[in-house]
């Protein structure tokens, strides 16, 4: 006997289903909970992996953004490596001033380290240090080498970020110095002179004073700008002078290699006197 085939409509399925709706809505609470908990124990691998890989694709949206191109990256890679570049340039400086401080008997913590950008055509004993007034720095303020931690000249003309650095060995740089011997008490005051060459002279000093080659040299202290001695040269020769012989021309040789510099720290007021000044 072969079989009916049964064909239902659209209009009877929505039929259908309107039904089933309304028979589950009317069902009593506890049988709409069992068959709730059934569907989602029959359909939880299902709804479980298609939780799984809506999760992965919002993961992957943020790393978009992270990607750059090519031009982009390289410009990137160059703002790191110079500020690395700057990074070691600053701690080497504050290695430097570092260093420099802890040599000297008494503790400045106005010392600006600069370094050496040139010298002028024109004069062969000043350079031309890349700070000026906006580091504090001022004419007459005295400036140290950073390698022998000696006194190596004078500042003579400041701008906003340069200044001009008389050296000592220039003709028309004037120092107040001191002549000590170790070991003794020996402390003979004097004007060192540059003589536009490698060394300088101390004359204006009677014979009688008792100097030798190996003395030492330092600069004298100067209120306001130097609190303490500090080495600038070695007495390399005395002889009477050719024109006064009753006086030594005394030749010194500067501690520090002028031809050879490339950065200097330059002695400015200190800094805590500075502050305690603006409150006044």
């Amino acid at each position: 006997m072969a079989g009916r085939n049964f064909h239902f409509s659209n209009a009877s399925l929505l039929t259908s289903f309107l039904i089933l709706a309304l028979i589950l809505l009317l069902l009593p609470q506890r049988i709409t909970s069992g068959v709730n908990h059934l569907f989602v124990d029959v359909f939880k691998p299902v709804l479980e992996w298609g939780r799984d890989v809506q999760m992965n694709v919002i993961r992957l949206r943020p790393g978009q953004e992270k990607i750059v191109n090519k031009a982009d990256y390289d410009k990137l890679w160059k703002v790191y490596k110079n500020l690395h570049a700057q990074l070691l340039d600053l701690h080497a400086d504050y290695e430097k001033v570092a260093a420099i401080r802890s040599s000297l008997p008494q503790f400045y913590s106005g010392v600006v380290l600069a370094h050496v950008t040139g010298a002028p055509s024109s004069y062969g004993h000043e350079i031309i240090i890349n700070r000026g007034s906006e580091s504090l720095i001022e004419p007459g303020q005295y400036v140290l080498s950073s390698g022998q931690n000696s006194i190596i000249g004078v500042v003579r003309e400041v701008s906003e970020q340069m200044s001009r650095v008389r050296l000592l060995t220039d003709a028309n740089q004037s120092l107040e110095v001191r002549i000590r011997r170790d070991h003794t008490d020996k402390d003979i005051g004097g004007m060192m002179f540059g003589t536009d060459k490698t060394a300088c002279k101390i004359n204006m000093i009677e014979c009688e004073q008792d100097i030798q080659t190996g003395d030492t040299v330092y600069a004298a202290p100067q209120a306001g700008k130097l609190d303490i001695p500090i080495v600038v040269g070695e007495v390399v020769e005395v002889r009477p002078d050719d024109l006064h012989p009753l006086l030594w021309d005394v030749t010194v040789e500067p501690v520090e290699d002028m031809s050879r510099l490339d950065s200097v720290a330059v002695i400015v007021t200190d800094l805590t006197q500075i502050a305690s000044e603006e409150k006044r």
